[in-house]
């Protein structure tokens, strides 16, 4: 499975599915699970659904990218997830 900001459809959405309150019920899941913490953000756009943020690790990416494809299956994510650089700076910072 690709998450590098792409676009991915699982199927046809069941009939007489309510795309708002499953992302509703899906941000409430988020917030109340370990990954609640971070800066992650879930959008109706049209038919289909933007996830967004910073996550710490390609690891934690790649866990809440699934997760809102699978909680989503049926309709059109675009994952625009990116890991935060943790590295250390190559360089002193000037402050003058």
């Amino acid at each position: 499975m690709n998450h590098h900001g792409g676009e991915r459809t699982s199927g046809p959405p069941a009939c007489g599915d309510n795309l708002e309150y499953r992302v509703a019920h899906l941000r409430e899941r988020i917030a109340g699970g370990p990954l609640g913490e971070l800066g992650v953000r879930l959008e109706v756009r049209g038919e289909s659904v933007l996830l967004t943020g910073t996550v710490p690790s390609a690891h934690c990416r790649e866990e809440i990218c699934g997760l809102v494809d699978a909680e989503l299956a049926g309709h059109r994510v675009h994952c625009d997830v990116v890991v935060a650089d943790a590295s250390s700076p190559d360089h002193a910072e000037d402050l003058a």
